[in-house]
């Protein structure tokens, strides 16, 4: 029997990569757009969590609700107005989805949300039990956490990933941090030296699934089990990419006057362990950063 696997923010980078994983696994895909329209293969529903509207039929035919809306939280610098907005896009996203499971009949029986490694403080062997940070970022990410396990209320199985740096060339911190390089320029950030838990597009798409088909709730992490020093990742780029470019380290400093408090997700030192996931039994393609930044992913 097919599962039918419904994916809020499905349109983003980790979204669309994560429906063509799916469905060349031979599961039935539906998105929640504010831009409905029907693609060959995955249905699409209207919603507007900001509105707090959304087609209601879109719950008929699913089993299974991931959840990743939320504005991009690396694409623009965090005015007070920005971080409002990445607060209501991922809180009333996920609240829109609770009241509307709570008031309409569904078949739904798993649900996974979507949360950051910046959940916690700085530090080294950061578990799931690892204290969240008092940071902005940790406190979007407790309340967004929070927001999703609301689920477990309606007998729904409820997973939530804490995600790191996601190694893709579509989105994500990394394409950020690449953009120099079309200049031969190598960024390292602060003194190279802080710790990086970053995650292959492919194994955060992955984990995802492994969640909901061995029927696994609670908190995880997704991190590659071999984080590395930020100048070591630039490393890895150097060697892989067709332009190698000048190092070039920018201050801490620096980097908080062109950014803003922004610049707090590239020089946190942030070492987290994976050892939760692989102990259920995933298997990561990609373990190592020199394995996971591919030559496809990088600029010309």
């Amino acid at each position: 029997m097919h599962q039918t696997v419904l994916i809020a923010g499905g349109s983003g980078f980790i979204g669309s990569r994560l429906t063509q994983l799916l469905l060349d696994k031979g599961y039935d895909v539906a998105v929640l757009s504010r831009k409905p329209h029907q693609g060959l293969q995955a249905k699409s529903f209207y919603w507007n969590p900001q509105e707090k509207r959304i087609d209601s039929a879109c719950l008929e035919h699913a089993d299974i609700i991931i959840n990743l809306a939320g504005s991009n939280i690396a694409e623009k610098s965090w005015t007070e107005k920005r971080k409002r907005d990445l607060f209501n896009s991922r809180i009333n996203s996920a609240q829109l989805l609770f009241d509307t499971l709570k008031t309409h009949s569904h078949k739904v029986k798993c649900y996974i949300g979507a949360s950051a490694i910046g959940f916690y403080n700085e530090g080294e062997n950061l578990t799931e039990e690892s204290s969240v940070s008092h940071s902005f970022l940790g406190s979007l990410c407790e309340q967004w956490e929070k927001e999703s396990n609301r689920m477990n209320e309606l007998n729904i199985g409820t997973s939530v990933v804490r995600i790191g740096l996601v190694m893709s060339p579509q989105g994500g911190m990394l394409k950020e941090i690449l953009k120099p390089l079309r200049f031969g320029i190598a960024p390292v950030f602060g003194n190279g030296n802080q710790w990086q838990s970053w995650i292959h597009i492919d194994d955060l798409c992955g984990i995802i699934i492994h969640l909901f088909e061995h029927k696994l709730s609670g908190i995880y992490n997704g991190v590659a089990p071999n984080p590395v020093r930020a100048k070591d990742l630039i490393n890895a780029i150097q060697l892989t990419c067709k332009k190698r470019g000048v190092k070039f380290y920018i201050p801490g400093f620096l980097l908080k006057l062109m950014m803003g408090s922004r610049s707090e997700m590239l020089l946190a030192n942030q070492k987290v362990s994976s050892e939760k996931i692989t102990a259920t039994g995933y298997v990561f393609r990609f373990s190592r950063a020199e394995s996971a930044v591919w030559k496809d992913h990088l600029p010309d």
